[in-house]
């Protein structure tokens, strides 16, 4: 610092620093390269100790990212460590120049200007391999940063002897330096006291220079910041390295701004910069606001989606159930079309409110791919569904399944049969005449990649133009216009259908010609399962829905909904089945401990007592009487989201079936729950 401020020439004052270094460590070996005026090409700076024959062959070298470890630090802009010269890729074409110059390892950081420009490189060598510790790290910045002083003092020196004719006083007073800094710069002394203090504060700040010269740092602190600052100038007053410590500083007119500083110790002064970060932090503290108010709308989102599914799922429990105990009752063919009617228009609703949930789900990341081992037999379901469909449009259906199909596979089932029902009904929906085909198919995988399921569905529809193709799979679209308003729809399944099968690592594609049908093609990876020893399966139970000793089923629903109790009612009343109502958890709980049930059927929203906790004291009560047998409880509920149906099974509900109810729904439910409680027990 001494010979900086002095005014020395830059070559004598580099050669002073390696010098330094190398007196400090006899083992260690100095280098200061400097940069050309283009930033180009490394030039000699100072380097006692090594061969003349070695900065010979260094000094004009163009910087890269593989020039050694100078050459590519300053190309990189970053330090580069090189622990072993012989071994390392970048000391590749400098190999051999090394090994003559008796070096082994090399670590160089770049020389930063004030204006941020890679002004050169301080560089380490050592006659053996090695790694640098933190001591070391903090030895080579405080150096470079050393020499970057002494780089831009001669700069600053440089454009004053153009400017002024006071180049040589200027080129020892180190505040010269100082006021071309856009940045708060200062030297404080070891008692805490601001040695040197740049104009920048007095245009940041508002106090004049000389005022603040001689004062004490801690003046001018927020009184909260006190002693954390007291700890930060412990650390640089002990030679650590203080980097991004922020701070509240007064200004002369009385308000706070918020500093953030890097200090640094060399000799008996810490020098220090500050930067006012008050804007900076005031825009991440709004922009954490904003995250935090769209993740609050995000979930009021899915929140009213939540309610609204339940409330809309409630009304339209009462209608497809009333519909479906109607058409059990024998009506006349013109009444029967009507009942179909409703069903319909309901099961078009309910897919509709699906859909929207789906979107909901995946939209916030809550949708997950859940694998399991299945065979593919699995889509025999939606094929047969489709079937019927295309049947009642007077279309045929066709389905071509390779053998490789047959056999266990590991994926999420039910994810792969939405995906193809909803292609499936596009297809039914958008063809008049002709046929849909749909084929089957499993392709080896690449090398040791799964194979892939090849899921084909081409039908002779109203097809659309090749450039529609990626608008279809956008949400809420159609390939025209027109199309909604003909064929109805929400434009949500394809949407839907590609973000799962995106999520399940595959691909889906269409091709299409108006009036010439549609060609839509899934691949999927598809891994096979592991082959298991076979298991003879049981004979299949037979329907359960009866008590006990053939005594008809007594079953106890709790339901606050009047006209879901009479759908219940009306699909059980066939069977024979004996059904007490209550209106909510509470009464559903004193019916259970005051009777004897075979089933019960919990909605999961009521007043006074929830279905959730009227669960948990029904089991709680079962646990309390160790000698009575389980009694299933099924949560009948529009509350129809993951999160519920998971709810419901850490309550200790033992099925879940969402509204709205179907006959074969429900019928089905209440014989899975009685044939488990039953085989146990058996």
């Amino acid at each position: 610092m001494n010979l900086i401020a002095r005014g020395q020439p830059l070559d004598a004052t580099l050669d002073a620093i390696a010098q330094a270094v190398e007196v400090d460590d006899p083992g260690l070996i100095c280098s200061i390269l400097l940069l050309d005026a283009e930033g180009r090409r490394l030039q000699m700076g100072a380097a006692p100790s090594l061969p003349d024959a070695y900065n010979r062959a260094i000094h004009g070298l163009e910087i890269g990212p593989t020039v050694g470890s100078c050459g590519t630090a300053a190309y990189m802009r970053r330090r580069v460590v090189v622990e072993d010269i012989a071994a390392d890729p970048l000391w590749a074409d400098f190999r051999d120049l090394a090994a003559s110059a008796g070096l082994a390892s090399c670590w160089s950081q770049p020389i930063f200007s004030a204006c941020g420009a890679v002004a050169g490189t301080f560089a380490i060598y050592q006659r053996r391999p090695s790694a640098p510790d933190e001591e070391d790290i903090a030895f080579i910045e405080a150096a470079a940063e050393l020499a970057a002083i002494a780089i831009d003092r001669r700069k600053a020196e440089l454009v004053l002897a153009d400017s002024e004719a006071r180049a040589n006083e200027t080129a020892r007073d180190l505040s010269t330096f100082f006021d071309v800094s856009l940045d708060m710069m200062i030297v404080r002394d070891m008692d805490g006291r601001f040695v040197k203090v740049s104009r920048a504060w007095e245009t940041n700040m508002g106090y004049p220079v000389e005022s603040l010269e001689g004062k004490p740092a801690l003046d001018l602190l927020h009184p909260d910041d006190v002693e954390a600052t007291r700890a930060q100038m412990a650390v640089a007053d002990q030679g650590g390295q203080v980097d991004g410590f922020v701070n509240r500083y007064r200004r002369v007119d009385g308000t706070y701004r918020q500093l953030e500083w890097r200090a640094r110790r060399a000799g008996d002064f810490v020098f220090s910069v500050a930067r006012d970060v008050t804007e900076r932090l005031r825009i991440e503290a709004d922009m954490v606001a904003a995250r935090a108010a769209a993740e609050a709308a995000n979930q009021a989102k899915s929140d009213f989606l939540a309610n609204m599914s339940h409330e809309i799922r409630t009304p339209l429990n009462g209608m497809i159930g009333v519909a479906a105990a109607l058409a059990e009752m024998g009506l006349t063919p013109a009444q029967s079309e009507l009942v179909e009617l409703i069903r319909g228009s309901g099961a078009t609703l309910e897919r509709l409110v699906s859909d929207i949930l789906d979107v909901s789900k995946i939209e916030a990341g809550q949708l997950s791919i859940e694998t399991h081992p299945f065979e593919l037999t699995a889509l025999d379901g939606p094929l047969e569904m489709a079937r019927l469909r295309a049947e009642g449009k007077g279309l045929s259906l066709r389905v071509e399944r390779g053998a490789e199909v047959e056999g266990s596979f590991v994926g999420d089932s039910v994810r792969i049969r939405q995906v193809l029902g909803n292609l499936l009904s596009n297809a039914i929906k958008f063809t008049d005449r002709g046929e849909i085909v749909v084929r089957v198919r499993l392709e080896p995988g690449e090398g040791v990649a799964p194979p892939r399921l090849r899921l084909e569905v081409e039908d002779t529809g109203v097809g659309f133009r090749a450039t529609q193709a990626e608008l279809i799979f956008q949400r809420f679209s159609q390939a025209d216009a027109t199309i909604t308003r003909r064929f109805g729809g929400s434009g949500l399944g394809l949407s839907i259908s590609k973000a799962l099968v995106e999520m399940m690592g595959g691909e889906i594609a269409a091709r299409s010609e108006p009036g010439l049908g549609s060609l839509f093609t899934v691949v999927l990876p598809l891994p096979r399962a592991k082959a298991a020893p076979p298991v003879v399966a049981p004979p299949p139970a037979p329907p359960v829905v009866e008590g006990e000793d053939e005594q008809p089923l007594r079953v106890l629903l709790a339901e606050d909904h009047p006209v879901n109790q009479r759908v219940v009612q009306l699909l059980l009343e066939p069977y024979g089945a004996a059904v007490t109502v209550v209106e909510n958890g509470a009464l559903a709980v004193e019916a259970f401990e005051r009777g004897d049930y075979d089933v019960v059927l919990m909605d999961m929203q009521m007043p006074v007592m929830d279905g959730l906790a009227a669960t948990r004291a029904i089991r709680d009560l079962e646990r309390a009487r160790p000698t009575a047998m389980r009694t299933p409880v099924i949560m009948l509920s529009a509350n129809a989201m993951t999160v519920h149906r998971q709810a419901a099974l850490r309550a200790g509900a033992d099925l879940h079936v969402a509204k709205p109810v179907t006959a074969a729904a429900l019928i089905g439910g209440v014989n899975e729950a009685l044939s488990t409680v039953r085989s146990n027990v058996a």
